[in-house]
């Protein structure tokens, strides 16, 4: 239960910067070694190997935003 006398603490400003600039470094180098050379192949992949790509890619997003959700229901 939330005590009304304990102080909420506030956020660290440094955490908060390490946190995004993580984010956007992880964000850059998925696009650069994921989203652009499946978007710029060569050949033409199949469909089984273009459906793989796709559920890989959906699994990721679904995990990264369940993990965020659950993050912002412990605090």
């Amino acid at each position: 239960m939330d005590d009304p006398e304990k102080p909420e603490t506030p956020i660290n400003d440094k955490l908060l910067i390490y946190s995004i600039l993580g984010l956007l470094a992880i964000g850059f180098v998925s696009i650069l070694f994921i989203a652009v050379p499946w978007l710029l192949h060569d050949s033409s992949p199949s469909w089984k190997e273009i459906l793989i790509d796709d559920s890989i890619i959906i699994a990721a997003i679904i995990m990264f935003v369940y993990g965020f959700y659950m993050n912002t229901k412990m605090h």
